[in-house]
């Protein structure tokens, strides 16, 4: 069902989730208390650990604090991938002018357009890859950690996080869902506008140069026709373009700083998360249970989520639902699948459900894609478990800009106010419903 059709509104439903909202739900009192830096491992990030804990405590939770340690990236291993790019520029920039783009030289040069073509068509395997890579990792340090093998190099680059867990309902019910949002905050040096357009125009170049330069290369093997004399120019700025952009955007985001308050990307999920466990809390909850997730480490990789979903052990049929990036640029958004070519799709039940109750709440409401899996839903997407997550633009995150002063209040009571119906249908159907 399309995103902008129109259906019947139901009042009850819209006065109903009204009710519920005036009765004192307010999501955004918790963005005014999450409102300073939250970078994984800082003192921020404890700060908000103790207020999301404390918080689930007042509500008759009793939540659980799992702290998990990972190893802070280096700056040589960080570098690694910039300093491919810009090698493989130089001799593609040095084949072009000098070498008469000697036939194993070119072949060296289209070995990145390669691998990057494979890795876009087969991008399930690479990322099921780099989880599984990770698990790894994370256990041999785990186990490192127990025996105290660490090497001195290995202790300063350790670094403390901590999830908050809380759950409600029947440990044997048949409906399970697990809402998950992350509380630390990051920032980078680049504007987000900016990177994503250095990125288009990048990626956008390298992908015109390799498709230009794999022709040439065919012709010269096939029929010993060379055309790239002719169009040396246009070949070198585009090479130079995709350099310069890429090499940027990958550069500088190997040096991240702690000036965002993290408010939008992801004091809106938290907020809102902790409103739908004070109303769950007020549920008689027969076949339902619910789990909520605050994760720590989310920009650092993943990680808090990661180590749940590791020492976790969620039924096949639990729906993973994560809440990420809300409150500044409208409408709201629901990702229908991933990039590139949108070949793992999100759960459309659940998205046809949102749409239904949008139109009704009146709440306007888009699908969109996204590149990548880049919330904590991600490890459980590549489990087979039915997973989805609701987003919306935004200019800010990861900036200096993502405070208080600058979310959209609206739509993050907007956002609540979807799921809030969701649940409230939800439960409707099994008769638990106490509004």
């Amino acid at each position: 069902m399309p995103s902008n059709e129109k259906e019947t509104i139901d009042i009850n439903l819209k006065n109903s989730i009204q009710k519920v909202i005036s009765s004192g739900y307010d999501p955004i009192k918790h963005l005014e208390k999450l409102n300073y830096p939250r970078r994984a491992g800082s003192p921020g990030d404890k700060k908000a650990v103790e207020y999301i804990s404390s918080t689930l405590q007042n509500l008759g939770y009793n939540p659980e604090i799992q702290e998990f340690k990972y190893l802070a990236s280096s700056k040589p291993t960080s570098l690694r991938f910039p300093l491919v790019i810009f090698s493989w520029g130089v001799l593609t920039i040095l084949n072009i002018l000098y070498l008469e783009n000697n036939p194993i030289i070119s072949l060296i040069t289209l070995i990145l357009p390669t691998v990057i073509l494979i890795g876009i068509f087969n991008f399930e395997f690479f990322v099921k890859f780099f989880f599984k890579r990770r698990r790894k990792q994370s256990e041999e340090l785990e186990l490192n950690i127990k025996q105290e093998k660490l090497t001195e190099h290995e202790l300063k680059r350790i670094n403390t996080s901590q999830n908050v867990i809380a759950e409600i309902g029947d440990h044997n019910a048949t409906h399970h869902f697990l809402f998950t949002a992350h509380l630390d905050s990051i920032s980078s040096k680049l504007p987000m506008r900016f990177t994503k357009i250095a990125g288009i125009f990048g990626f956008g170049s390298f992908c015109l140069f390799s498709l230009g330069y794999t022709l040439n290369f065919l012709l010269v093997i096939i029929f010993d026709s060379y055309f790239m004399n002719s169009w040396t120019l246009f070949y070198l700025i585009l090479v130079l373009t995709c350099l310069i952009l890429l090499e940027t955007i990958i550069f500088l985001r190997s040096f991240r700083g702690n000036e965002s308050h993290g408010i939008i990307d992801d004091g809106s999920g938290v907020a809102i998360l902790l409103e739908l466990a004070k109303y769950l809390k007020s549920q008689k909850l027969i076949n339902h249970k619910f789990t909520l997730g605050f994760f720590g480490a989310e920009e650092a990789g993943l990680i808090g989520s990661s180590y749940y979903h590791r020492h976790s052990s969620l039924p096949h049929n639990t729906h993973i639902i994560s809440v990420d990036m809300i409150g500044e640029k409208a409408p709201l958004k629901f990702v229908k699948g991933i990039n590139p070519l949108i070949k793992t799709k999100l759960n459309s039940t659940f998205n046809n459900k949102l749409i239904s109750i949008a139109n009704q709440l009146e709440i306007e409401l888009k699908e969109s894609s996204f590149p990548y899996p880049g919330s904590d839903f991600a490890h459980w997407l590549y489990d087979g478990y039915q997973t989805n997550w609701l987003i919306n633009s935004s200019r800010f995150i990861h900036s200096k800009n993502d405070h208080f002063e600058n979310v959209d209040e609206t739509l993050v009571t907007d956002a609540l106010r979807l799921l809030l119906a969701y649940i409230y249908l939800e439960l409707s159907n099994g008769s638990n419903t106490n509004i």
